[in-house]
């Protein structure tokens, strides 16, 4: 199986702005996986314990 014959067949060219479509397919690939690891550690509740040490700490601060 050979992806650039592929590709020219749907899309008629191998090359988008100079640069081979094999680099602008890992570039999305990584975007990819940097919003889904961002989606998940923002939605992630803070740990318990964490809670306790802010705790602490703000009070022997006062």
């Amino acid at each position: 199986m050979n992806w650039s014959n592929i590709w020219v067949n749907l899309f008629g060219r191998t090359e988008l702005l100079g640069i081979n479509i094999g680099f602008w397919v890992a570039m999305l690939v990584v975007a990819v996986i940097v919003v889904i690891m961002n989606i998940v550690f923002w939605n992630m509740k803070p740990y318990e314990m964490t809670k306790k040490i802010v705790k602490k700490s703000t009070k022997s601060n006062r």
